[in-house]
């Protein structure tokens, strides 16, 4: 008697378990194109290590700031959908080491993050969601970053922000903040 309880509790699990189908991860453009969502049960893995170049600690001055930027991989699963991604935490500071802003310590879950989002359909460059602490007074939009050498030692970043209604709401006084990361490109090094 035990045993048939075990058999049918195990066949219990195994019906009501959804496979997973593993997508590799630079095939997220093709979903956001074709507009049909992704599929539940979906992992889009980085399963060609295409996110591992980007992976560690840059650093590039750019307007009398320095900037640090430390890129790592993480999965996130928001809903029933799971994807490996690339997580930017960042430390600017004046020439005079007075800083700016600093997110190294926040966590993976922080919207002061910058959070990865999709690689271009050619693969030449990696598209990030920035949300800075004045995001409501248009301190976001998105973060793409491209290797610049075959060494992948070399990177460019670039940020292009969102254009916003500003509100009394989201922004008091209606003053567009001071934007931190830079809009015209700067070049990282590889630490």
């Amino acid at each position: 008697m035990k045993k048939l309880v075990l058999l049918g509790y195990i066949l219990t699990i195994a019906i009501s378990c959804k496979a997973q189908t593993i997508v590799p991860v630079e095939k997220s453009i093709d979903y956001m194109i074709a507009q049909n969502g992704i599929p539940e049960g979906t992992y889009l893995k980085d399963v060609n290590n295409l996110l591992g170049k980007y992976i560690g600690t840059w650093k590039g001055t750019f307007e009398n700031k320095n900037y640090t930027f430390i890129v790592k991989k993480y999965t996130c699963k928001p809903q029933n959908v799971t994807y490996d991604k690339l997580l930017i935490r960042y430390l600017i500071t004046t020439t005079n080491n007075v800083i700016i802003e600093d997110t190294r310590s926040l966590p993976d879950t922080s919207p002061y993050v910058i959070k990865g989002d999709y690689f271009s359909k050619d693969l030449t460059y990696y598209a990030s969601n920035y949300y800075g602490k004045n995001s409501g007074c248009g301190q976001k939009g998105t973060v793409y970053i491209r290797m610049k050498n075959v060494a992948n030692t070399d990177m460019s970043l670039t940020f292009e922000p969102d254009k916003i209604l500003l509100t009394e709401d989201s922004c008091p006084g209606l003053k567009l903040a001071e934007q931190l990361l830079p809009r015209n490109g700067m070049r990282l090094t590889k630490q």
